[in-house]
């Protein structure tokens, strides 16, 4: 029954492999778990948030369990692009603790990892939840690279805000690696149209879910594209990734909206529909 939760769809990827492989790719699982420690700090309009948040992520467990199944039954290496859990409490983190180890997961830092506390608040030390959730990955969370089937998947974090001096500079050291690279990070280098076009629906519905007002709900527009709140050396770095033939594709999730969009001559950027809905990408590499 757990499999009726999980929907995958069937893409294929050219990288020049010189045998064909498969992977899993997954994002936005949305892991909603507060235990008695959180509850009992929370005040009321965190615990509203949290019943809504709850209630839109309801099959969120589920759609995640049955993606780790479907993984582990077809021996599947699996990609998860963040916002694995909806914010970082101590019931998700024990629930972490106990549904990742020893898994095959190479995982991207989504931004509801950088909340600590509902609603909406991203911890003003962004240092401080990276290190709670570096703990259940071996991988070093900022960068972190694996060669699969020939090619070199790279993760990076680009969900706080700008990407870091220290992130841009270890992404770049990967494209001197003599292997086709795969980009795997968060948030689209630029938001696609369908995301745009689908955004204002999509937060109205979260909103109306966690009991917000009308009014609340009016005042939701459309989101303006985010290249354009980049600082200088963010904009440049995508500018350069751009240009290298290197790359063959970027792996991204954050808009809960399975989407192909062009990012360069030759990488396309594959945005992974909401895990919570059981969406994901069975990927070919050939």
């Amino acid at each position: 029954p757990i499999m009726k939760a999980f929907h995958p769809t069937h893409l294929e990827i050219k990288v020049g492999a010189k045998k064909p492989f498969r992977i899993l790719h997954i994002s936005d699982s949305h892991i909603a778990q507060m235990n008695s420690h959180d509850l009992a700090k929370a005040d009321e309009v965190e615990l509203k948030w949290y019943e809504g948040r709850r209630r839109h992520f309801e099959n969120a467990a589920t759609g995640l369990a049955a993606a780790l199944l479907y993984a582990k039954v077809k021996k599947l290496p699996i990609i998860h692009t963040g916002d694995l859990v909806d914010f970082v409490t101590d019931g998700n983190e024990r629930f972490l603790d106990h549904n990742l180890n020893g898994l095959d997961l190479h995982y991207a830092i989504g931004n509801h990892e950088y909340q600590t506390r509902t609603p909406e608040h991203y911890d003003p030390v962004p240092e401080n939840p990276r290190k709670r959730m570096q703990k259940f990955f071996k991988d070093d969370i900022s960068v972190s690279s694996h060669i699969i089937g020939g090619a070199n998947f790279v993760a990076f974090d680009n969900a706080w805000q700008n990407v870091r001096e220290e992130v841009i500079a270890g992404v770049k050291a990967e494209f001197e690696r003599p292997y086709p690279v795969v980009l795997m990070c968060h948030i689209p280098p630029f938001y696609t149209a369908k995301f745009l076009d689908n955004s204002v629906l999509s937060k109205r519905t979260i909103a109306r879910g966690r009991g917000a007002s009308e009014d609340e709900i009016k005042a939701i527009v459309r989101p303006k594209n985010i290249w354009n709140a980049y600082d200088r050396k963010t904009r440049e770095f995508y500018t350069w990734i751009q240009t290298k033939p290197q790359l063959k594709a970027i792996l991204c999730g954050h808009t809960h909206i399975a989407e192909v969009d062009g990012f360069s001559e030759t990488a396309q950027m594959y945005v992974a529909g909401g895990n919570y809905e059981g969406r994901a990408y069975e990927i070919v590499f050939k």
